[in-house]
């Protein structure tokens, strides 16, 4: 019968094993823990971005769709509304929403996020840099809702330029775009006006013309 002999001080095979075994489930381990916080701050950032407001009882937080959000881009309001920490559903029957840039406004019908109990939505497309307002207004469980929030430095990304997200090549804003296009087509418009004037010019010039011979053969 064989003895095994080894050096004093030295662990059996089946301990080092252990040893590198464990010291593996350590970097995973790590890891995982990782991903879950990663996880949690991706979740957290959007609602970072957006306005918070209690009202009668409510807790709102409102915002653009996908901040930031620039000119042209789809995007639209977001909003929660949650009570004591539990989401409140069913306030697409009863609560109503519209958007207003400078003088212009707009109805947005509101729909259920799928998926995220409590949360709201409706698209559209922002087609001007700058601030937006957002009014929801309503009942929730008989209490009257009239609030409005506007996008600003305190509260929600304010829409930005397009040119502004864009690389390597810039391309002009829409505005612009529009704004040529119309002078473009002012200025077809007086073509004919011109080519009129020119015609009459014309023949103006060529009766000047032919009275003057006229005058001169019978001198």
């Amino acid at each position: 019968m064989f003895t095994h002999l080894r050096a004093p001080g030295a662990r059996p095979v089946g301990a080092a094993a252990h040893t590198v075994a464990g010291g593996r489930s350590r970097p995973r381990f790590a890891a995982a823990i990782g991903l879950a916080v990663l996880a949690t701050l991706a979740l957290a950032l959007p609602v970072a971005a957006h306005e918070q407001r209690t009202v009668e009882g409510y807790d709102f937080v409102v915002g653009f769709i996908g901040e930031p959000v620039f000119v042209g881009q789809k995007s639209g309001l977001e909003f929660s509304v949650t009570q004591n920490g539990e989401p409140v559903e069913g306030l697409e029957e009863t609560l109503q929403a519209e958007v207003t840039k400078g003088d212009a406004t707009r109805d947005l019908p509101l729909g259920p996020r799928f998926g995220q109990p409590g949360w709201y939505q409706s698209y559209f497309f922002p087609t001007e840099e700058g601030a937006y307002t957002f009014r929801i207004f309503g009942t929730i469980d008989g209490s009257e809702i009239d609030e409005s929030f506007t996008s600003g430095p305190e509260t929600f990304s304010e829409v930005e330029a397009a040119t502004s997200g864009q690389f390597p090549v810039q391309f002009p804003a829409t505005a612009d775009l529009v704004s040529q296009a119309q002078r473009g087509s002012d200025a077809a418009g007086l073509v004919p006006v011109a080519l009129g004037l020119g015609g009459a010019g014309l023949l103006a010039g060529l009766l000047a013309l032919a009275m003057a011979l006229g005058a001169r053969r019978r001198a």
